[in-house]
């Protein structure tokens, strides 16, 4: 019965936060009385402190799960995390086009100010953990070689970190989690490309051909000259180096 008012509250607090959560409602959803929540949690506190540590713990797991595997390079890591995200996200929202909340961390950092030190201690040890993994799956990155040796690694950890963090707000304010999607893609192919080691190849096509304006500047260079202002071309060609000493000869 605990695990069961827990994922019920979870639920209520995600969706209407703290102040919307009440005794009433999950009692009316089990079908059990308040009293028997009462007796397993006490109070309304006590109740969200266990169930923000709770998801605190599951999210933080999850997370080191992605940010420290091995095995996946950094821009498979942020695809990860968007996946993850949307498992969240679909639970409270249909589509991909609703801006309803669906983090429990990020509904209840903005109401901060009623929770009790436990659940605020536990809502800076996500943070704390999840940063720390951040900066790891960055540093790892550079050592296997998927980063130049002159990346600024702290930067770029530091704009993960808050991409990471202001995901469910991002989602809220943008009313789509498609445009969060764009966010990190875009995210991954400005940023983490320009400090990729190994560059995309030039264009094969392209290897050893003369650019087109060059070859449009090098057809021009025995063409009349312009003179500047009139639009005409010069009476005469500008005689080359060839033709003045054609001309020296013959005199």
């Amino acid at each position: 019965m605990p695990d069961s008012i827990k994922a019920i509250a979870t639920e209520l607090l995600i969706a209407h936060g703290y102040h919307g959560m009440n005794f009433r409602s999950i009692a009316e959803q089990l079908d059990i009385t308040t009293t028997n929540i009462h007796y397993h949690f006490g109070n309304k506190q006590r109740l969200v402190d266990e169930v923000v540590q709770d998801y605190v713990t599951d999210a933080t797991a999850r997370h080191r799960a992605i940010w420290l595997d091995e095995k996946t390079t950094l821009a498979d890591k942020l695809r990860r995390v968007v996946d993850y995200n949307y498992e969240r996200y679909k639970r409270f929202n249909r589509g991909k086009h609703t801006g309803q909340p669906w983090s429990l961390i990020g509904r209840l950092r903005l109401e901060s100010n009623v929770l009790s030190d436990v659940a605020r201690a536990s809502l800076a040890s996500f943070t704390i953990s999840v940063h720390d993994a951040i900066r790891l799956a960055v540093e790892m990155a550079w050592q296997k070689g998927e980063l130049r040796p002159d990346t600024p690694r702290e930067d770029l950890a530091f704009l993960i970190i808050n991409i990471v963090n202001s995901s469910s707000v991002f989602t809220q304010d943008a009313g789509s989690f498609e445009r969060l999607e764009l966010f990190f893609e875009a995210f991954v192919r400005v940023m983490l490309s320009a400090y990729a080691a190994d560059p995309r190849p030039a264009d094969p096509i392209a290897v050893g051909a003369k650019p087109a304006k060059l070859d449009a500047l090098n057809g021009a260079a025995d063409a009349p000259v312009a003179m500047a202002g009139s639009g005409e071309p010069a009476s005469e060609p500008v005689p080359t180096r060839t033709s003045r000493t054609r001309r020296a000869k013959k005199a």
